[in-house]
């Protein structure tokens, strides 16, 4: 497939897992976006805060569950869904 020449390039790539065994990676491009990418879905924003001064920090937290406002307890009905369904 061939690229978009309107689509920025990737300038910087980098990945880590996390303690629980999730994997993330940051993306930056050449037009100054980011994109993180992390698996263990779903996920729910549950904080965000995009605005403000130079000097400010854009911050973005994800939490596993749903859409609602119950996501945490969402995501832990699901994984006892799951364990359970692969026990039997």
């Amino acid at each position: 497939m061939a690229k978009n020449p309107d689509s920025p390039e990737i300038t910087f790539s980098e990945g880590l897992e996390l303690p629980d065994g999730r994997k993330v990676r940051v993306l930056a491009y050449s037009d100054g976006s980011v994109r993180f990418r992390l698996d263990g879905t779903p996920y729910v924003i549950s904080e965000t805060y995009l605005s403000g001064g130079q000097n400010d920090h854009a911050i973005i937290k994800l939490s596993p569950g749903k859409q609602g406002s119950n996501a945490h307890a969402n995501w832990f009905r699901d994984r006892l869904e799951k364990n359970r369904a692969t026990a039997e």
